[in-house]
């Protein structure tokens, strides 16, 4: 994706009196920050216009009204049913549904998209508290503090916008609810995950502690209560920012009976959950393939199709819904799975919830025999198929060699209320393979710079 400032970019890392090259390797990363994500760095940020980022979440949080409104559209208001059709079974669902009442989620999501060229194109929507790279803008600022390229961010008007601070300010207005002080945050994961992933948390710590935020770190058997108020460790809680999922707790009954406390004091009024477990319903790929169903999008204005054509790509549902059959359902399967079959260099095969890329099947890397065996698979009921999207690729000058390599990119990008809430982004080279996540160790990372729309003047920037 070459575009009038990374062409400059690349440009000035080629120019042998240039430092722009090295920028990436004198970043002076937060300690905690550092030690999570300093070996994993991109050799350059990536570039985008303002208005272009920021009209694809207009489009995120208008997508996002969509899918919560689809229990009431759809299923008379039952998020149960909605689950099911979905793929979401008991007990998982009842854990999904357990203490939302009639509120919906609020808008707090990011999407994990790839930029084909023309535009932004979604691969999953992330609904709920418990999302990744919310401090990724002490990058940002890492690399403004570079001289060489803050003489570059000059010239080229870039700008930024951090999600910490904007995620700050909610926690802040819904422990208005619960206290009239600055509140104490516990960050609570289920039973071992800190341990698992301490480095991340270890990061989020610190960067909203620069914040002057209290956020303390813990795990669901570390909670309490007191007098209707949650603690962690003793200490009372007045909002809880949720890092679990639904998923972690089916096996564990004291995990669900620590959840039972954390609603009661919720609609108590005593401690805020910041999120409810159902968010996780909406972030499944299926609940992307129900927009594409026929008999959803049917119910479905002119405006509201457009929306799901410019962002989703065509994706359906593999095994059909019961909830939705119709007169016509029993053909229209017969037809998607025919063009599954005949078409696999351009589709991908999901698990409706999960994470990672973890069971994807990816078309193009497998044999006609192994995709048919996926199709056919009984036990893939909440599979989705996807159309392939493919990405352009950013080119990146190598900081040691000076060798342009190509690298693809996905894109973490933030939406609240106020629309664009930030981004970053997960690298790998197309040799490494095609799922861009950490759990591949050739995915680096990096942060976004936006700039305004109008192409800059080409400055002799690179000194």
């Amino acid at each position: 994706m070459l575009n009038a400032v990374t062409r400059q970019y690349i440009e000035g890392c080629l120019n042998p009196g240039s430092r722009l090259r090295s920028v990436a390797t004198e970043l002076e990363l937060p300690g905690a920050f550092a030690k999570s994500y300093g070996q994993v760095q991109l050799d350059r940020p990536l570039f985008v216009p303002a208005k272009e980022i920021s009209s694809f979440a207009a489009d995120l949080a208008a997508l996002f009204d969509l899918l919560v409104s689809l229990p009431a559209r759809v299923f008379d208001g039952d998020l149960r049913r909605y689950c099911g059709a979905i793929g979401i079974e008991d007990p998982m669902a009842e854990l999904m549904c357990r203490g939302v009442g009639d509120v919906r989620p609020p808008l707090y999501a990011r999407a994990d998209a790839y930029h084909d060229g023309t535009g932004f194109r979604l691969l999953e929507l992330n609904v709920g508290s418990e999302l990744g790279g919310i401090d990724t803008a002490q990058v940002n600022r890492a690399y403004l503090k570079v001289p060489a390229f803050a003489e570059f961010a000059r010239l080229h008007r870039l700008g930024h916008v951090d999600t910490l601070p904007r995620l700050v300010a909610r926690l802040r207005r819904v422990a208005e609810s619960v206290t009239t002080e600055e509140p104490v945050i516990g960050l609570i994961e289920s039973n071992g995950g800190l341990v698992a992933h301490d480095h991340v948390f270890l990061a989020i710590q610190e960067a909203m502690s620069a914040l002057g935020v209290r956020l303390l770190l813990g795990e669901l058997h570390e909670l309490g209560e007191r007098n209707g108020k949650l603690t962690l460790r003793d200490v009372p809680l007045d909002v809880v920012l949720r890092y679990f999922v639904s998923g972690e707790l089916v096996d564990d009954p004291a995990g669900q009976e620590t959840l039972d406390t954390v609603i009661r004091a919720h609609e108590a009024g005593r401690t805020a959950l910041f999120t409810p477990l159902a968010g996780g319903a909406f972030a499944s790929k299926a609940s992307l393939a129900l927009l594409h169903e026929p008999v959803v999008r049917t119910a479905l204005s002119s405006e509201q199709r457009a929306v799901i054509d410019r962002v989703v790509p065509w994706t359906r549902l593999l095994s059909a819904p019961p909830q939705l059959a119709g007169p016509e359902s029993g053909g229209d399967r017969v037809e998607l799975i025919d063009r599954c079959r005949a078409d696999r260099e351009n589709l991908v095969l999901k698990p409706g919830v999960g994470y990672g890329g973890v069971g994807a099947v990816i078309g193009h890397e497998v044999t006609d025999e192994q995709w048919q065996r996926a199709l056919s698979d009984p036990t893939a009921n909440d599979y989705v198929v996807q159309q392939r999207v493919r990405p352009a690729t950013e080119s990146v000058v190598n900081a040691a060699t000076g060798v342009v390599e190509e690298w693809v990119a996905n894109w973490g990008i933030f939406v609240d209320p106020e629309g664009y809430a930030g981004g970053f982004v997960r690298a790998l080279k197309p040799t490494d393979g095609a799922v861009v996540s950490y759990s591949n160790p050739g995915t680096r990372g990096t942060c976004v710079f936006t700039f305004p729309n109008e192409l800059p003047h080409p400055d002799n920037f690179a000194r």
